[in-house]
């Protein structure tokens, strides 16, 4: 006899469901007899597992389920979005989430109201997160671990389309058993500086691979960000904002981590943590710069000038050596395909004659060919905000530390002359441009700008 279910509204704590209107792209339920069971918890199910979950991995058998028993709850990710999962979904109901893992591509879309009919499936773990599968396997690390199971033998789609609302946590509430197969969305986080200018995965690899990338908030704390090679999106560049990130948290080992299950639920656009406006100041006649009210490790912020990165992230630091504040930018330890970061000066009058006086010195060379590290440019459309489109014309005549000088040494640059422009004022940058493996150290102090006697 044909049973027809009737939708189930699921009043979660913390965690709401809405039906939505949605095209129906689902495959229909399959014409198949289907046994619910008893209805229990997800939190029911996962408990049969606790006592092999508490044991030393090796010694951790999967568990089958004999109880007769059902699940009831809402698809939050699955394997038909973005690519990010492959034969698996995620339920969740009013008190936790659980991997589910198929022999095949499972079907199932995200808002899917199921019943799960979970007699005769196994729990097993993988690095101390617990899935649903079938027969148990050795892989081949040694590891037991649970097969796919069929779909459409166990599962049984309610409704369709149903509205999935994560919770809204932070970094150091999720890192507990508690928040594991949850949907949650993090605010105000954004990748590490370490991180900016690498892609999701390696999904141009051969086979791709897949990565983790260090998602912090504004107080350093820190979760992984796990993204398959196959992912539609693995090949994109990690956005370089701060902003808001939607996923499933799931664990392993010790290492919490975060699984995308939508690309469009990563919306990171605004300023890092720590940014500070930076004005262009009003034109002056003269200006000396020696670094020496800087602490070591802080990032160079003085008014009227600017310092900014146009790829990487990275910025210059006050550095101190040997008793000496400088400032530095380098590339060294970054991981970074490129790094472009500028120091940008206050305006100069130039209705009369101005020379410019500076100090450089190097330390670890690593720029190959006649890639050079820094560049000292100059300017007389730049605003304050038009880096990239703003003029940019090199300063020659300077001297510069050079690959074969000795490290740690300042290298005075001589007198350079800035054009004489009646009624305009200039900018003075220098740029540094490197990348992870092109990574040389590179220091500059003692900055003036004077009118020539």
């Amino acid at each position: 006899m044909k049973r027809t279910f009737y939708f189930l509204t699921l009043f979660l704590t913390g965690f709401l469901f809405l039906l939505a209107c949605v095209d129906n792209n689902e495959e229909p339920p399959p014409d198949i007899p289907f046994r619910a069971g008893q209805v229990v918890t997800v939190d029911q199910v996962k408990a049969l597992y606790s006592q092999e979950l508490a044991k030393p991995w090796k010694e951790r058998h999967p568990v089958q389920i004999m109880e007769d028993w059902a699940l009831r709850g809402v698809i939050t990710a699955s394997d038909k979005r973005d690519g990010n999962l492959y034969k698996e979904a995620f339920i969740q109901d009013a008190t936790t989430g659980l991997r589910m893992v198929f022999d095949a591509t499972s079907g199932l879309y995200i808002g899917d109201s199921v019943v799960v009919n979970v007699k005769g499936l196994f729990l097993g773990d993988y690095g101390n997160f617990i899935q649903m599968g079938s027969e148990p396997y050795t892989d081949d690390s040694g590891n037991l671990r649970v097969s796919g199971f069929n779909m459409d033998t166990h599962v049984q789609k309610l409704s369709v389309g149903n509205s999935t609302i994560p919770l809204t946590a932070t970094i150091s509430q999720v890192k507990s058993a508690a928040w594991l197969g949850k949907l949650v969305k993090f605010n105000d986080v954004q990748f590490d500086d370490s991180e900016i200018g690498r892609t999701w995965a390696e999904g141009l690899a051969d086979p791709p691979e897949a990565a983790n990338r260090k998602l912090v908030d504004c107080s350093g704390k820190n979760i992984i960000v796990r993204t398959s090679g196959y992912a539609s999106f693995a090949n994109e560049i990690l956005p370089p904002g701060k902003g808001s990130i939607t996923g499933v948290v799931t664990v392993f080992n010790s290492d919490y981590q975060l699984l995308v299950r939508d690309y469009s639920e990563v919306a990171m656009t605004g300023n890092r943590c720590g940014y500070v406006p930076q004005p262009q100041g009003t034109p002056v006649e003269s200006l000396s710069q020696d670094f020496e009210t800087f602490k070591d490790n802080a990032t160079i912020y003085i008014s009227g000038w600017q310092n900014l990165a146009t790829a990487g992230g990275r910025l210059w630091l006050a550095k101190l050596f040997s008793g000496n504040t400088y400032a530095q930018a380098t590339g060294y330890n970054s991981g970074l395909s490129s790094m472009v970061t500028w120091l940008v000066t206050n305006p100069i009058t130039l209705s009369s004659q101005k020379v410019l006086t500076f100090e450089t010195a190097k330390a670890y060379w690593a720029h190959t060919g006649d890639h050079f590290p820094l560049d000292v440019l100059f300017s007389t459309n730049f605003n304050g905000n038009n880096l990239t489109s703003a003029t940019w014309v090199p300063l020659t005549g300077g001297t510069l530390a050079q690959k074969a000088d000795p490290d740690h040494t300042f290298i005075n640059s001589g007198n350079v002359m800035l054009p004489v422009e009646a009624g305009k004022s200039g900018v003075v940058a220098f740029r540094y441009t490197g990348s992870g493996s092109e990574s040389t150290t590179y220091r500059i102090d003692n900055i003036v700008i004077k009118p020539a006697n």
